[in-house]
């Protein structure tokens, strides 16, 4: 279990340079207790220059061909199943390669589960974070390019299970900037946010 530890730690800190990631915009009202607000706004700030730096490095276009990253992802879980996870980890790479050649936000937050499931099993949670992020990331970008409101909330819930409060609030708003003229879609946006806000409520946890 030690190496595998090691196996998915080492892994996590490969920091994947090619990383689709893009520019969000600034401003909007979050949803928080007002002692909170400043400390948030510097999180943002935070969250949006680490996408600008990285905006110049995002892959263009997509394959539209699911099948290979899908395939890749099903023999993650079947290994996992197993107790292979050193072998699930050297797939899911290849599974991520095949995520970032689809060019879709729904194979980037699969690679981003798949990971997160792999750290459990190993052990190791908090030595897979890295990599989800970078893939919840990108699947962020991609959503925005798409003009995908489903796929920015589906971040955002990605990053709620990363505990990053920033990222996901920025999520939101890249949702609610997508869903203007779009009653449907801003609902959906509201629900997310209110589902978020009972959570605390009962909770005490973000």
């Amino acid at each position: 279990m030690t190496s595998t530890r090691h196996l998915v730690l080492t892994a996590g800190l490969l920091g994947l340079g090619a990383i689709a990631v893009g520019t969000l915009t600034h401003g909007g009202n979050l949803t928080v207790p007002r002692p909170e607000r400043a400390a948030l706004k510097g999180a943002r700030a935070a969250v949006h220059e680490e996408l600008e730096r990285l905006e110049s490095i995002t892959p263009a276009g997509r394959t539209r061909d699911d099948r290979p990253w899908r395939a890749y992802l099903d023999v993650v879980e079947k290994e996992l199943e197993h107790g292979h996870v050193d072998v699930a980890v050297r797939v899911w790479h290849d599974a991520y390669g095949a995520a970032l050649a689809s060019g879709s936000w729904e194979s980037m937050i699969a690679a981003g589960d798949a990971f997160m499931a792999i750290g459990r099993a190993s052990g190791s949670v908090r030595g897979a974070q890295m990599n989800a992020r970078e893939a919840y990331l990108s699947a962020l970008i991609r959503a925005r390019r798409d003009r995908s409101v489903d796929g920015a909330i589906r971040s955002a819930e990605a990053f709620r299970g990363l505990d990053d409060r920033a990222v996901g609030e920025q999520c939101l708003h890249v949702a609610a900037q997508l869903a203007a003229g779009d009653e449907q879609a801003q609902q959906r946006v509201r629900a997310t946010r209110q589902r978020w806000a009972t959570w605390q409520a009962a909770t005490g946890v973000w």
